[in-house]
Order: structure tokens, then C-alpha cells, then sequence
């Protein structure tokens, strides 16, 4: 008799062996939002460096997950914040994670919705027309 039990005469239950042990494919676990979200600024960033690399020159680009109570007008929640560089310090645009994931209905929708507000912001800072900085966008 086997130490382990068996009811009813079914046998072992489950698998013997995970699938990658045999070669085969074990699918990769999705990313967080938060590796989402990086995937998506990077993925913008990486396209305003081939339309117009004159955009990102002394510039850093940083992402947070929640602005902090001062930086709210009006209870209104902002999406990113931009400042000004100068000859000693790069102009800095920082990405609010939470805030843009809550207003994109989708996956796609927060790409776009990323890389629209990085253009925006970067045309702010730089005063080239967002025509410039990403040609092939459509914006409102």
C-alpha cells in the first residue's frame, strides 16, 4: 500500500512534472504596472529620441507614483511636473504614475496617454511646437 491516499481509485492527481523540466514553455509572468508603466515612458522616450533628439538635451525624465499634496491646484490632481533647467542643473519633467494609470480606460490607452503628456510637457520646457518634437501624433 502507498503512504499517500487514494480515493475512490483516481490516482495521483495533478502534474508530475512542470512543463519547463521537459522542455517545454512556461509563459512569463505579466508585469507589474508599475514595470508597465516604465515600459511606456521608455517606449515614448525612445521615439521623441528618433523624431527630434534636440528635445531630450539636458533633460531628465523621472517617474513617481503620487504627486505630493502641495504640488495640487484646486484639488485638481496633476499628471506630471516640469521644471526649467539652468546652466548648472538639467530641466526635469516627472511622470505621476497613479494619476495617468486612473484617467487611461486601457493598456494602449495609458501608452498614448504617456507619450502624449511627455511630448506636451516637453514642448513647454523646450518652446518647440509639438509638431516638431513628434510629428505623426494627433493631438486635440
Amino acid at each position: 500500500m502507498s503512504s499517500r491516499r487514494d480515493r475512490h481509485g483516481r490516482g495521483m492527481r495533478g502534474p508530475l512534472v512542470v512543463p519547463a523540466a521537459l522542455g517545454g514553455v512556461v509563459p512569463s509572468p505579466r508585469p507589474t504596472r508599475s514595470e508597465f508603466f516604465a515600459e511606456a515612458v521608455g517606449s515614448a522616450l525612445a521615439r521623441i529620441s528618433q523624431t527630434c533628439p534636440a528635445a531630450l538635451d539636458r533633460l531628465v525624465v523621472g517617474v513617481e507614483d503620487v504627486p505630493e499634496r502641495q504640488s495640487f491646484i484646486e484639488n485638481h490632481v496633476p499628471l506630471t511636473s516640469a521644471q526649467d533647467g539652468d546652466e548648472h542643473h538639467p530641466a526635469k519633467v516627472v511622470l505621476f504614475r497613479r494619476p495617468l494609470e486612473m484617467r487611461a480606460a486601457t493598456p494602449q490607452g495609458l501608452v498614448i496617454l504617456v507619450h502624449r503628456t511627455l511630448v506636451e510637457q516637453l514642448s513647454a520646457l523646450t518652446g518647440l511646437p509639438v509638431d516638431v518634437i513628434d510629428p505623426g501624433a494627433e493631438f486635440d
